[in-house]
Formats: C-alpha cells, structure tokens, sequence
C-alpha cells in the first residue's frame, strides 16, 4: 500500500527514485503557474523601480531621474539637462547620513535570540538551544547580515530572508543556514491585507545558474536527465518562450525579463512556493501508533487492510470490537507545495513542503506595510533631498552669474568672423577671451558686476534642512551634531530623545522580522540536527552541561523564542558589573565568585593566580601536617628508650 507520509518526515535532499520526482512534459497546468507567478513579480515592478531611485539617492546618484528636454522633447537625466545648461549638478547628500545614524542606533543595542522551553521540566534544554542558536549566529554571520539587511530595510521598505538546511559549498558544510534574498528576484501574492503575511498564497524567487550547476542540482546521478536538461534549456530563447506562451494568453508575451536571463549562459528556474488544497484522509492506525494522511485514491487500499485484520482476527476468536482497524476522516488538506520550473513549464523538482514548521523557508518584514502597499524610510525625504539639491546649485549658479556680472558689447564693435552667440559663449567660458578692435569715438565693451546673492535662497536652504529632519525623525542630536549655541543641554538631550522615540516602530519591525527567522531557524534545526556535539560559547553565561548538545533531547521541545539585549553589550556589562560589586561588598559572594559571573578585565587571569595561591597553601599546610605527625611520633620512642636505661 502506498502510504502519504508527511514531508516533515522525510529528507527532502535524498530521492530515491527521480523518475517520478522529475516530469520533463511541457503542459499547461505547469505553464499557468509561471504566468501566476509572473503576475506576482509584475505586481513588484513599481515597488522595484522605486527601490533602484531610493537606493541612487541613498549612495549619490541624486540627478538620475528622467525628465523630457524642453528644446528637443528628448529623454534625458536630469542631471544631463543641468550640465547642458552650462551649470554643475551639485548635491548635499542628507540621506546617507540619515540612514548611517538609523543603522548605528540599531547597531549600538546588539540583541539575540534566547530559547525557552514551554515545560518548566525542561528549562534546561532552552539553555542547550540558546546556545545552538548563539552558534548558528556566528557560523552565518547573523549580526553582520542584520545590520546590511536592515540597511535594505531602511532605503527598500521590504526584507526577505531564506532558512534552510542543507550543503553550503563556501563552506563546505553541512548546517542550517540563512541567506538574504534579492529584491529584484523576489515575487510573492501582491493581494495580502494582513501585516503578520498569514494570507500569503505564492511566494517565491528567480534563479540564474550555469548548466553544470543545473544539472548537478536537478539531475541527480541520472545521464539521461542531465541530456533531458540541456535539451530543455538549449531552445530557452525570447523567440521560443513567447510562442510557447501564445496559446495560453490572449496577447503576445512582450516583457521576458521574468523568463529570461540577461546572460544568455545562464539557465533561469523559477522557484515557486504555492498554498494548495486537496481532498484527503486523515489515518490513525492503532496497530502501529501511526498518524499519516492519504490520497482519495488510497482510500481502498485501507479498506482492503481492515478487512484483511478483521478476517485474521475473527478466526483467532478475537471480538469484532476489539480488532485494530484503522480510522480514517475527510478533510481539505492545505499545505505548501514547492516547483522548480524551467520558463517552459517543465518541472524540474516539486515537493511538498518538507519542514516540521509546514510552511515555505522565507521570512519578509514590509515596512510599514498599508493597504498592501509599502512606504520606505529613504522614500519620504528624497523630495527634501531634491530641493536641497536644486538650492546650492542655484547659489552655485547665481554667486558664478554674480561674479562675471553682464557684459556690454556694442553692436558696432562685433569682431569679424563672430556672432552676438559667439562672444556670449567666449564670454560665459572659464578665463574667455574676446578680442576685437576699439573704432574711435564708439565705447569699449563694459562689465557689470552685481550683488545678486542674497534672494533668500540661503534661508530656504536652512528651512529645507530642518524639514528633512522633522521628516525623517532623525534630529541632529541623533546624528552626534554640536548644538547650536544657546541650547539648553536639557534640550539637546531631549531631541535625542525623542529621535530615538521616532525609531522605535521601525526598530521594533525588524526585530519582530529576526524573531519569525530565528524561530524557523530553530525549528529547521531541530528537524535535521542528528549528530551529538560539543559547542564552546565564549564567556561564562551558559553551564558546562548545556555545552554538550544532544539533538535528541532537544527534537521534540516546544520552545518560545525572544530577542533580548545581549549579554555581551557594554551597558549590559556594566550592569551585572555593578550588581556583583554590591553582593561582594555585603559578603555574599566569594571574590571567586565575583570574577566568574561578572565582565573584568584580566578575569582569567585573577582566577589562575587565585587558585595557584590556594593550592600553594594547600600544600603548606599539607607539609605541616605531616611534619606535626612525624614529630608526634618522634617523641614518644625517646620517652620509651629513657625508660629502658632507668631499667638497666
């Protein structure tokens, strides 16, 4: 009998038998789902288009808009219309200095995840998962990856992370490992309402790999897929992908930047993690203590195994009532189901979702997330940013016109061969020179010099300034600029305050966003971890016996897991620093004790030269007490031999 086991309880990265894995038949049904798929990556375009101009802004790219040319009706940056204009395209770049600070502040409270076991029976298997969780943080680099992801976050509005186990040939490894997904090969369902993204039905990514990574991903030891595979992907051309797709859309397809890689080497797959229902049964099989699901068209075969118990039992005279049957009840079965497609359709890997967790491996965080759109930290000063922009190149330009001043030519003194246009552009070019003849009695050309600064551009500049951060809630306090003489420290200390007030929605997003990772980064964990090991966390904080990881004891624990302050923070330090001074000082802790549990300098090695002291009186005393016994017995043989003379 064909049994449907749940995933969880299989390894997704052993197939025995590809055959029936691997379906290589363009059909429609496949061909739908990428179009489904596509909709969802063009339902992103404007939300990419708008991280590329955040992301320019953010790193000085700040004149690459597009604007039409007045003169020509032509396409062109702004910053080519400027310089056409014989100005220069200046720039104050605010907003790298707004996210440099946001980052820092997330940077300067360095949290981590800590486990606790639900069962107060079995807290010490959450200090045992806190610390495999600690590890898992340094071999990927968590807190480095959290602070350019959350970078991404800030300019994009939008952070995606994948949780998988598996091989990881960098490093040549077999763990659970977190990877950042890119923006701009990321597509999920555009029609989620819910901010925690529980009404999420696709989500999935673009993949771009060379045909030797292709086959050594999706052919297995099988030749003749891999021939399959090349075959597949040798006609992947625009000209192929939009007549394989006009017999299922009413239009040609025009947009193949979802379907095709802009390297022509390259092989695009499609991952798609898709929510489906099917019609199932539910089995409990008491013989065996077995819980599974099947198929419609299994339920026969289970009919089939009753009758075959109930015939074995009724002729060993066992009551019909006290055969074990197995149970079977109806249900819609939803669950996540997994393709890897070529841009054809064909399938190159599907699977339902193996993880205990019963979801897809992708974490994304939108912020804020409203009415299913997004709205980015970098997106609502930029219009600030472009005005700041504009009003030191115009006093650029004002105090260059101011400079020169106007010439005064007389139409009469044109010299020979030049035009008006011409002694204009000699004029306006750096160190121009006009060379004429004087006629008598006709006036020289004559320069003009004006003071034509002060037209309130310097005063809008500043007003610009001060809203860029009443926008963005990033004051200068914040940002560790000198207050203004005459503030008040009070004052300057409390719009420090209230900056850091500002950032806490934001700060606490994507600390709920690290939370949903770790805790699928947990659960991933305890699914595929199966070999005992010993893991060595620096610093004091964790017993010697939760150092010593048993994945069988931690396999079937329900955990809560938290971001808390780490540990390892200097504020933190000083903290548990303080508190261990005033145990010591009331005597209730030994110096020992003191130097152990608390965050000194040289810790180490107070406590060797404490306990080479110890033992050295240990010895002392040791010595003394055996010199103490051999005289004890030394005196007693004199009394003894006095004794036996006095006889004699």
């Amino acid at each position: 009998m064909k049994k449907i086991i749940p995933k969880s309880r299989l390894n997704p990265y052993k197939i025995d038998d590809r055959s029936e894995i691997f379906n290589s038949i363009r059909n429609s049904e496949t061909a739908l789902i990428v179009l489904e798929a596509q909709r969802a990556w063009d339902g992103l375009d404007k939300f990419r288009k708008e991280t590329v101009r955040n992301r320019n802004y953010t790193y000085g790219n700040q004149w690459g808009d597009k604007m039409k040319d007045p003169s020509t009706g032509n396409t062109i940056t702004e910053e080519e219309y400027i310089k056409s204009q014989g100005k220069v395209p200046l720039k104050n770049n605010m907003i790298r200095q707004l996210v440099k600070s946001v980052v820092g502040q997330f940077a300067s409270n360095q949290t981590e995840p800590v486990c606790v076991a639900s069962d107060r029976d079995e807290q010490k298997l959450g200090e045992m998962m806190s610390i495999i969780m600690k590890y898992l943080y340094s071999l990927n680099r968590l807190w480095d990856m959290d602070r350019r992801t959350f970078e991404k976050y800030i300019i994009s509005g939008l952070v995606c992370h994948k949780v998988k186990y598996g091989w990881n040939s960098a490093l040549n490894k077999e763990d659970s490992f977190v990877f950042d997904v890119d923006n701009r090969r990321l597509f999920f369902d555009n029609m989620m309402t819910d901010y925690r993204y529980w009404d999420c039905n696709l989500i999935g990514e673009i993949h771009d790999m060379s045909v030797s990574d292709l086959i050594s991903k999706f052919a297995g030891n099988d030749r003749n897929r891999a021939i399959e595979l090349r075959e597949i992907y040798r006609t992947a051309l625009p000209d192929y992908i939009r007549l394989s797709y006009e017999t299922l859309t009413s239009k040609q397809i025009d947009d193949i930047s979802f379907l095709c890689p802009s390297d022509p080497n390259l092989c695009r797959v499609i991952e798609i993690w898709r929510k489906e229902s099917k019609e199932r049964y539910k089995c409990h099989d008491p013989l065996k203590g077995e819980y599974y699901k099947i198929d419609i068209e299994d339920l026969s075969e289970i009919k089939a195994i009753n009758q075959s118990r109930i015939e074995q039992g009724t002729s060993q005279g066992i009551p019909l009532n006290d055969i074990p049957l197995i149970t079977t009840e109806w249900f819609i079965d939803r669950y996540w189901y997994a393709r890897w497609l070529s841009p054809f359709g064909d399938v190159l890997m599907e699977m339902e979702t193996p993880y205990w967790h019963k979801s897809h491996p992708y974490v994304i965080s939108i912020y804020p997330f409203i009415d299913g759109e997004v709205h980015s930290f970098v997106g609502d000063v930029i219009d600030q940013q472009r005005y700041i922009n504009r009003l030191i190149t115009m006093i650029d330009f004002i105090m260059g016109a101011s400079a020169k001043g106007i010439l005064l030519f007389p139409e009469d003194q044109i010299p020979d061969g030049m035009t008006i246009e011409d002694i204009a552009d000699e004029w306006s070019r750096y160190n121009g020179v006009i060379m004429f003849k004087p006629k008598p009695g006709v006036p020289v050309p004559q320069q003009i010099s004006t003071n034509a600064t002060n037209v309130g551009a310097y005063e809008l500049l500043n007003l610009q300034m001060r809203l860029l951060e009443e926008i963005s809630g990033v004051h200068g306090a914040m940002q560790g600029k000198k207050a203004s003489s005459g503030t008040a420290a009070s004052l300057y200390a409390q719009e420090a305050q209230n900056s850091a007030l500002n950032l806490v929605d934001l700060l606490a997003s994507y600390n709920t966003f690290r939370e949903d990772r770790d805790t699928k980064l947990m659960q991933v964990t305890q699914q595929y971890y199966r070999d005992k090991r010993y893991i060595n966390i620096a610093g004091n904080d964790y017993s010697e016996e939760a150092k010593h990881i048993d994945p069988d004891k931690v396999r079937n624990v329900q955990f809560d897991l938290t971001i808390t302050e780490s540990q390892t923070t200097p504020a933190f330090r000083q903290q548990t620093n303080e508190f261990l001074m005033q145990l010591f000082g009331a005597g209730q802790i030994s110096i020992e004790d003191l130097l152990e549990n608390g965050a000194f300098p040289f810790a180490d090695r107070l406590l060797q030269s404490i306990e080479k002291k110890k033992q050295e009186m240990a010895e002392m005393q040791q010595q003394m007490q055996s010199e103490q016994g051999i005289n004890a017995q030394v005196q007693p043989d004199e009394q003894l031999l006095q004794q036996m003379m006095q006889q004699k």
